[in-house]
């Protein structure tokens, strides 16, 4: 398989740095994880040197073929083997081990340097200097602190201890946890108190700030507390620890005694993953959670139970062993950032990854109305295991174990990265989602780097068929050591790998006959559907065209009625056209010359009115002088006499015309 990214290939610059650590970590049997992703960076702690490597895990095509790193240099470096880091959203790095705990400041920019110095600061340094019989167990980031600057450290004394890393020697909550969680850790010692070995956070309650924490006690009981990023030493009060929870149904072994990992996968009920250093794994529902006032109870009331509902055992080397071959191997229990149903299990064997399709079913019986019983799929449906990375083939061969392994979000699809103790990087490809009708496998086929860096498009039937025969068969089996297999263990390898092979290509088979199965149940659904709509769509046509037959019908009627008023509104007019009275050019040339003599009328009238006036006026004028007054006549008799014939005359004049008017528009009808 091609490496991804340059950096990933043997004799890289990057993987020789790593690899002046020498084999230290060969021989041991403690889980660890040196490396972690921050916004494009893949960084990876460096022992030798008391730094931090960094290398750019972009898609790009110019950073694949790059071989370089950035060396981030600590201000105060940890003078105790680290075993664990772990990133955080504002750019603070974790680096911690069974003797202390470590902040550093990361770079906010991207981009590779040759060297960056990076400011760092301890937790709790008087106390664990002060405390040599004090170790370190477990350690993680708050998820509800506002400035997400708060972590939850759980040490071997049983205490849970809440700080601040802006203040970082004095823990802002100290709780005691574990069966003489009321003790001091001296007196439970002596009275031999089991050793608290991880925890993790479950659900925020919805009547406070603070967030479920289950505890894990290296016997397998589990104890519930719940810490919020804002507690106090002042405000802690007793009752705060309940445990140990309750487990059902009852078991012989009681779910083993020799836990080491916990993790707690986000569901509408807490599901709890409990993992064993025989490499057992258990899978909890954590029922009947008090929801109000969760602090009231005692030790004895708590009604939190956690039913067991499955038992996997991991195949911790690759061909199958006897019993009697049973060995400590430690699993660490890492939850899957790109699919929230997957997590991971490392260990000094390999990796295994696990899906648990109940979490979906449960999300699916939360969300509906009718849940008055269990669903079958609740009861019915098991895990699904797959064994990705090998690195002890037989019982007898010395395993490498793993010193690092995340999972990257990539386009298409998420990338697992995995450090082994040998400075080697092997990179296994994951499907992107998870199908339960199918019961596929997690890893896919490679694509290539200009594959990657194109937009992925929609995955075709065809697609999914070859995804599911392609890729590898069985886990990459990653060789530690430099001697030799014998004969008979080869014999071994080449059997368990050919049975291996048999089955998982029957389970391809399988996988790809259920998916057959169920494409041909949606095609026929699909064509059930599709004929019933084009039944519908068929008398639907019919209907509409009775309606078009209909609607002409109704149109040629009213059509019809339309012509005959037409025709009936234009003999009216017709009729009416023909009593309007039709003048002749004479007739019209008359009617001219009686409208002008009109105007002339109407002109005399006014003059005739005028001349009225000034006689009522000459009139009242000489009466105004007196009789007494001589007046000089102006005018004789003679004048006098003219104009009253003139006058007489006109007035004969205009009483013929007014006369022939009016008996012209008796004639005319005007």
């Amino acid at each position: 398989m091609a490496a991804p990214w340059k950096w990933c290939e043997a004799g890289s610059s990057f993987l020789n740095k790593l690899a002046q650590n020498g084999d230290g970590y060969c021989s041991s049997v403690h889980a660890r994880n040196l490396i972690a992703v921050y916004d494009d960076l893949l960084l990876a702690w460096n022992q030798k040197d008391q730094d931090v490597l960094a290398v750019s895990v972009r898609n790009s095509a110019q950073n694949v073929a790059k071989d370089d790193f950035q060396v981030l240099v600590l201000t105060n470096p940890p003078p105790y083997e680290v075993d664990n880091v772990l990133t955080n959203r504002t750019h603070h790095l974790l680096l911690w081990g069974p003797r202390g705990v470590t902040v550093m400041l990361l770079p906010k920019a991207t981009v590779l340097k040759e060297k960056a110095v990076c400011r760092s600061w301890p937790i709790g340094e008087h106390f664990f200097l002060c405390n040599k019989s004090v170790a370190v167990t477990d350690v993680a980031w708050h998820p509800d602190s506002e400035t997400d600057s708060h972590i939850l450290v759980l040490t071997s004394d049983n205490h849970l201890r809440l700080y601040n890393i802006s203040e970082p020697q004095a823990p802002q909550l100290m709780l005691p946890v574990g069966v003489c969680h009321g003790l001091s850790s001296s007196i439970g010692a002596s009275l031999g108190e089991d050793t608290a070995v991880s925890f993790d956070f479950g659900q925020q309650l919805e009547c406070s700030k603070s967030r479920q924490v289950f505890i894990l006690m290296g016997s397998g009981d589990v104890y519930l507390t719940h810490v919020s990023s804002t507690d106090e030493n002042s405000t802690m009060y007793s009752g705060r620890v309940m445990g140990p929870l309750n487990m059902q149904p009852p078991s012989e072994d009681n779910y083993g005694v020799d836990g080491y990992s916990l993790l707690c996968l986000p569901s509408p009920v807490p599901v709890l993953v409990i993992a064993t250093t025989a490499g057992t794994l258990y899978h909890c529902l954590a029922l009947g959670m008090p929801q109000q006032q969760p602090f009231n109870q005692s030790r004895g009331e708590v009604d939190t139970v956690l039913f067991a509902f499955e038992k996997v055992k991991l195949d911790l080397t690759f061909t199958p062993g006897n019993e009697d071959d049973a060995f400590v191997c430690p699993v660490r229990l890492t939850r899957d950032p790109t699919c929230p149903l997957r997590y991971t299990c490392s260990h000094n064997s390999g990796l295994h990854a696990v899906a648990l399709p109940v979490i979906n079913h449960l999300h699916t019986f939360a969300q509906s109305e009718d849940n008055a019983g269990v669903p079958p799929l609740l009861r019915n449906e098991p895990c699904i295991v797959e064994s990705l990375i090998c690195t002890r083939a037989t019982t007898s061969t010395l395993p490498t174990p793993l010193v690092g392994a995340l999972v990257l979000p990539r386009v298409p699809g998420p990338v697992l990265i995995v450090f082994t103790a040998s400075w080697k990087i092997v990179i296994n490809f994951l499907v992107q989602g998870y199908q339960g009708y199918v019961p596929q496998l997690f890893s896919s086929v490679p694509s290539t780097v200009g594959a990657s860096l194109q937009r992925p498009e929609r995955s075709s039937f065809e697609q999914q068929v070859q995804q599911l025969l392609g890729g590898r068969t069985v886990p990459q089996l990653i060789q530690g050591t430099s001697g030799e297999s014998s004969l008979q263990e080869c014999l071994e390898i080449l059997f368990a790998a050919t049975h291996k092979f048999r089955e998982e290509w029957l389970q391809r088979l399988d996988s790809c006959q259920v998916l057959i199965r169920r494409r041909m149940q949606t095609v026929n659904m699909q064509k059930d559907e599709q004929l019933e709509k084009e039944e519908k769509l068929r008398k639907e046509f019919e209907q509409i065209q009775a309606n078009v037959a209909s609607l002409r019908e109704k149109y040629d009627a009213a059509y019809g009625t339309q012509q005959k008023i037409i025709k009936r509104a234009e003999n009216v007019l017709h009729h009416l056209q023909q009593q309007v009275p039709q003048l002749s050019k004479a007739e019209q040339e008359m009617q001219k010359e009686l409208e002008g003599l009109e105007e002339r009328l109407k002109g005399m009238e006014t003059s005739l009115e005028q001349a009225r006036l000034k006689r009522d006026y000459q009139e009242r004028h000489m009466e105004s002088c007196g009789e007494e007054e001589s007046v000089v006549q102006y005018i004789n008799n003679a004048q006098i006499e003219n104009i009253r014939k003139a006058l007489s005359t006109e007035g004969k004049t205009i009483s013929d015309l007014v006369q022939t008017i009016t008996q012209l528009k008796q004639e005319l009808s005007l």
